[in-house]
């Protein structure tokens, strides 16, 4: 995930903000007690995934290596509780190949719990954790957003045919090109579910172009510009069109 300075204050009202009810497991028991098993499972997760660390197996001989580990930690830095900061580091993270495989596995293999049930009431309570965990999916893209900038330039600006398509989707992001499909809206009769789903952009470009038609409608014809008439094996032409006269 790549935070920017502008996210610090946000991430951190959040972290704050968050209504988290304890864990069943904890109930009756004293505040000592219930800071030592969340501070020995704390550790267990960070002494495993450090650097350098080889990771454990499970019984199935999977490695055990939380690739949202450092997502985990950033937002720690945030604020977030150890607990929650894991969830969502773990629940943004791709399924494919991810440790642990469940959030039940999760829950009882990673923070130290019996069930999952309260990270359920966490998020029935906060939906600021789902918006977090939606932010964190796509922040991939935009960590990548200059890289793919520079490469689109790099071949848009090549002159070999094959950087058309880049070409014209570099001068589309520049407001250079607009394709042919949008110019030419007024060629094709609308609704009015059409155009409540028009842009301010889209409709002043076709209120441009019928008011241009109606003008061009209006001017009167001139000798040039008289249309020809072709004949039709239908109708048989008038003595003008035969460019004959009576007498």
């Amino acid at each position: 995930m790549t935070i920017t300075q502008s996210d610090y204050d946000a991430l951190e009202q959040l972290a704050l903000g968050l209504d988290l009810p304890e864990p069943e497991e904890e109930a009756g028991l004293s505040r000592e007690e219930v800071q030592r098993m969340s501070l020995a499972a704390m550790q267990a997760l960070e002494a495993a995934q450090n650097p350098g660390t080889t990771p454990s197996l499970s019984p199935e001989g999977e490695k055990r290596e939380a690739g949202w580990f450092a997502d985990y930690l950033r937002l720690k830095e945030f604020g977030f509780s150890w607990r929650v900061a894991a969830y969502i580091a773990w629940e943004s993270s791709p399924k494919a190949n991810r440790w642990p495989k469940t959030v039940t596995d999760l829950a009882t293999e990673v923070l130290g719990l019996k069930s999952p049930r309260v990270i359920y009431t966490w998020r029935k309570k906060n939906a600021a954790i789902d918006e977090i965990i939606s932010v964190m999916q796509t922040a991939p893209l935009y960590a990548h957003r200059r890289d793919v900038i520079e490469a689109l330039i790099a071949v848009a600006s090549d002159p070999d045919y094959k950087g058309h398509a880049d070409r014209k989707l570099f001068f589309e992001m520049i407001g250079d090109y607009v394709p042919r499909s949008q110019v030419d809206l007024g060629k094709k009769k609308l609704s009015d579910d059409d155009l409540s789903e028009l842009s301010d952009e889209e409709l002043r470009r076709l209120t441009e172009r019928i008011k241009g038609e109606s003008e061009k409608d209006g001017e009167p014809e001139t000798e040039d510009e008289a249309p020809t008439h072709s004949l039709s094996p239908l109708t048989p032409p008038t003595g003008h069109e035969r460019g004959t006269s009576r007498g």
